[in-house]
């Protein structure tokens, strides 16, 4: 990791206007440096406040941060520039799913483009939302939190 992040540091520095910088603040935040993270992507977004991605990554450091609102403010900027992007659904049905907002959560879901592999973590949020009712009990919001962090690094928040 920490070879990484001084390799993707130094294409940065050889080239401010690389998107090295996805790479590098994705290791970061994976590494727990939340705040330095924060700062590349936000420089990142500067230069490219378009891109899809650089919102994901911001909104995916708020998460770790314990920044909600944020983190859902960059995932509908991201969904606004890449409306079937996987990263942000996800991220949307997960806040919605902490919220216990579970009919949003499964319409978020619902729209995650499906892939060549089944993403057993997004059918296992799917189920427990399905069978979502007043009665629905923590311990299986987060066995469904837990079964999609692992299926899916996009969506690992820890």
């Amino acid at each position: 990791m920490a070879d990484d992040i001084r390799r993707w540091s130094e294409e940065l520095a050889r080239d401010p206007g690389s998107l090295a910088f996805l790479l590098l603040g994705e290791a970061l935040r994976r590494h727990g440096d939340l705040e330095t993270a924060q700062r590349v992507a936000v420089h990142g977004l500067k230069r490219h406040p378009h891109h899809a991605d650089a919102h994901d990554l911001l909104a995916r450091i708020y998460v770790d941060q314990e920044k909600p609102d944020r983190a859902v403010d960059e995932w509908k900027m991201t969904l606004r520039m890449a409306p079937e992007h996987s990263g942000a659904l996800k991220g949307m049905a997960f806040i919605c799913f902490q919220r216990r907002q579970f009919e949003e959560a499964e319409e978020y879901l619902r729209r995650v483009p499906r892939g060549d592999a089944p993403d057993s973590g997004v059918r296992a949020a799917l189920d427990v939302v399905r069978r979502q009712s007043t009665s629905v009990e923590q311990s299986e919001v987060d066995a469904a939190m837990d079964a999609a962090a692992n299926a899916d690094p996009q969506f690992a928040f820890a």
